[in-house]
């Protein structure tokens, strides 16, 4: 909680990528770019409450960036290209 991460950790092209928050989360998770954070003061980017997903058409998931408002809180994926 608190330190943003990449989705992933090199460049992965692709067309259109879900990400959802997993169903036994206990806060938003929250997804953007470099500048996301989950902190709800300042909280910047999409808030995903657990089980919600979110689609969005990109050509690579390395500028995706999440943020926990929980520890131990995260997300799954799947891409298509």
């Amino acid at each position: 909680a608190g330190t943003r991460e990449r989705l992933v950790a090199t460049n992965l092209s692709c067309k259109r990528v879900t990400i959802m928050a997993l169903y036994n989360n206990a806060g938003f998770m929250v997804i953007g770019g470099a500048t996301v954070v989950a902190l709800e003061a300042t909280r910047s980017g999409i808030a995903l409450p657990a089980g919600a997903s979110v689609t969005l058409d990109v050509q690579d998931l390395y500028p995706i960036y999440i943020d926990a408002e929980t520890s131990n809180d995260g997300v799954s994926y799947i891409y298509h290209y």
